[in-house]
């Protein structure tokens, strides 16, 4: 069953979960639960109907405590929710409680949107298909982290790895990496959900940034992914220019997704 059937990116957020953990619907809440990744901030979280207001802070959180842990076993909250495209997120309570924010814009585009972009011929575009590739992806994530060598980061890395592998045997997408010669240079996953291609963390390596490696990758990706499905969706964040690159590549706005993190050093105990 596909929850919020109006908002594309929370939706295809949920079947992806729903694969690799257990989605939960609990009193007012969809309750995201990734037991096996406690350390996973976005695969244990309250998903809400809509944005919280300050006064309700005091009440998340005992029920997020009640529905998805408290420390020692998860020592994090996340709350996310849909936006339209018009709201005013207003969050300023939260922040000032030690939650980061983010606002994301939901993108979604037919394989015949996509118009001809401006492409680095040195790219090679190929599947994931040994080991190294994975090395190499794992190093390039913990790399664009803010705590790289952090345990923590590193069994996100770990669990996310054996994850997407294990959607990848079940045929239900695979890794796609963009190569110059031997060099990974960029990375991104394509999972197909309910009829949906749901792209998952593309990035390129800092050093081959504005060199079209993004655009080659995605471009060519759809490309082969078209007679798989008629509606490709990515998530980006409001505050980072990638958004902009996809809207000129053919995608549309398609509504938004809120969300609220607590990490564990501005967790008190409750």
């Amino acid at each position: 069953m596909r929850h919020f059937p109006d908002n594309l990116g929370l939706a295809t957020d949920l079947l992806l979960h729903a694969e690799t953990g257990i989605v939960e619907s609990r009193n007012d809440y969809i309750v995201v639960r990734t037991p096996d990744a406690p350390d996973y901030f976005f695969g244990n979280m309250l998903v809400l109907t809509r944005q919280p207001a300050g006064s309700d802070l005091k009440r998340l959180e005992h029920d997020f405590a009640h529905l998805v842990g408290k420390p020692p076993s998860i020592a994090h909250r996340t709350f996310t929710w849909p936006e339209s495209a018009e709201s005013v997120v207003t969050l300023d309570a939260f922040v000032e409680q030690g939650y980061d924010a983010t606002v994301c814009r939901v993108l979604a585009a037919h394989p015949d949107d996509i118009r001809p972009v401006a492409t680095n011929a040195l790219v090679e575009v190929r599947p994931f298909a040994v080991q190294q590739d994975w090395d190499d992806w794992s190093r390039m994530q913990l790399a664009d982290m803010p705590n790289p060598a952090d345990i923590t980061s590193q069994r996100f890395m770990a669990h996310q790895q054996t994850a997407y592998r294990t959607l990848i045997d079940r045929d239900l997408g695979n890794w796609w990496g963009a190569f110059i010669g031997d060099e990974q240079v960029g990375s991104l996953g394509l999972f197909f959900l309910d009829g949906i291609a749901r792209f998952q963390s593309v990035i390129t390596a800092p050093q081959h940034r504005k060199r079209n490696v993004c655009r080659t990758l995605m471009g060519e990706v759809i490309r082969r992914a078209a007679r798989r499905s008629d509606q490709f969706v990515i998530v980006a964040d409001e505050a980072y220019h990638a958004g902009e690159i996809y809207e000129a590549m053919g995608f549309q706005r398609k509504g938004r997704v809120a969300s609220l993190c607590q990490e564990p050093h501005n967790i008190t105990a409750c």
